[in-house]
């Protein structure tokens, strides 16, 4: 079993979330939750409209309120104050006021942001009535809702010895996360840096400043449509998790070479991903606790894992590709990279399904049509 780790008290937006979260009225049958009716896509939907109009508003507004005020009055609002710069051994005229009036509309912004994805992930949840309270997950299915609605990182991954950076070096691991952070700023220094030459020497500050509007609204919308994307399949996933770890047990639940292998299949999973996910996480421990697997903080792992699966019994490389492919849908896309792994895989001998099988796959996943074709090739 897991090692129960310190809790760390949650915040004023953790214990929002949990109480808009959990505030569910109608529960669905835990074993349906993966089917989406047409009351529930319509319903969804809906949801997602009207998160997108409130964030894509905000950001425009965020560039108005800003820059308004700053063109209108000027220097009579926003006094420009000399200040001695030890590094350049001179004073550098700065408008403090202005930088401290942009600091308070950042906040207030990111206030209402995390306010709307909070209140856009509850509704996702009620509306397929989920979590479901009798599940044995259901605590930690609540915080992974929390978690996607604050935008923050889960890594229970690492509490069971798995790490999907495992093969890159830390440089690496900072790159790969710091690209991640620069996409809004990158394209509105680019955006404005092309409105500049296509305008030339007829453009004014206020026309630059104020072409930021649709980048920060396109951000914005792009941020909330990931976090109701990441909140839809996670509210789809644990049934399905559960019915693929019976099956494949039952098929293998004889078979010890399979059950060696797990370990090393979910790392592969894992480092085809390069992410922490919840649904992974979920499946791993569902996994691991099903065949009675001693869970470990740093299992070893076997380095020539791909290369000897093909040299296993048809029936455990049967077993071994089945994880596999569940593993890669179960976060809701499959990604250049995993494509690459699958093509990897199937050239191996490893698995039998192709790359297009497995995207519709997926697909259908997300679109909460289920897995049932994936569970019949199966």
């Amino acid at each position: 079993m897991l090692r129960p780790k310190k809790k760390k008290k949650p915040g004023f937006w953790a214990k929002y979330a949990f109480k808009e979260i959990s505030r569910i009225q109608n529960e669905g049958p835990e074993n349906e939750l993966f089917l989406l009716s047409e009351e529930e896509v319509v319903a969804l939907n809906k949801i997602r409209r009207s998160t997108f109009w409130k964030v894509g508003i905000a950001g425009a507004l965020g560039v108005v309120l800003l820059y308004a005020p700053y063109h209108i009055f000027g220097e009579a609002l926003f006094p420009a104050t000399d200040v001695w710069i030890p590094i350049y051994e001179q004073y550098i005229p700065l408008e403090i006021g202005f930088l401290v009036y942009s600091l308070v509309l950042v906040i207030a912004e990111i206030y209402f942001l995390t306010y709307v994805n909070i209140k856009a992930v509850a509704n996702i949840s009620h509306a397929c009535g989920y979590p479901n309270t009798k599940d044995s997950n259901y605590e930690n299915n609540m915080n992974a809702l929390i978690a996607v609605s604050l935008e923050k990182k889960q890594k229970q991954l690492e509490s069971i010895g798995i790490n999907p950076y495992e093969g890159l070096a830390p440089i690496g691991v900072i790159i790969f996360q710091l690209l991640l952070r620069l996409k809004a700023a990158a394209t509105g220094f680019f955006f404005k840096l092309l409105v500049t030459k296509a305008l030339g020497r007829y453009a004014l500050r206020s026309v630059i400043d104020f072409v930021g509007i649709p980048v920060y609204s396109f951000w914005n919308i792009w941020g909330a449509r990931k976090i109701m994307n990441e909140a839809r399949i996670r509210v789809m996933a644990p049934p399905l998790v559960k019915r693929c770890a019976d099956v494949l047990y039952e098929q293998q639940k004889d078979n010890p070479e399979f059950r060696e292998s797990i370990y090393d299949m979910l790392q592969l999973i894992s480092e085809s991903k390069r992410s922490f996910h919840y649904n992974h996480f979920l499946l791993s421990v569902t996994m691991l606790e099903k065949f009675g697997i001693v869970i470990k903080e740093e299992p070893p792992y076997n380095d020539d894992f791909i290369e000897e699966v093909p040299s296993k019994s048809e029936l455990t490389k049967d077993g071994l590709q089945k994880l596999f492919v569940f593993g890669i849908m179960i976060d809701g896309a499959v990604s250049r990279r995993e494509n690459n792994t699958i093509n990897y895989l199937f050239e191996k001998n490893v698995l039998k399904y192709r790359q297009e099988e497995i995207v519709d796959w997926s697909k259908n996943y997300f679109k909460g049509k289920g897995l049932e074709e994936f569970f019949q090739a199966a």
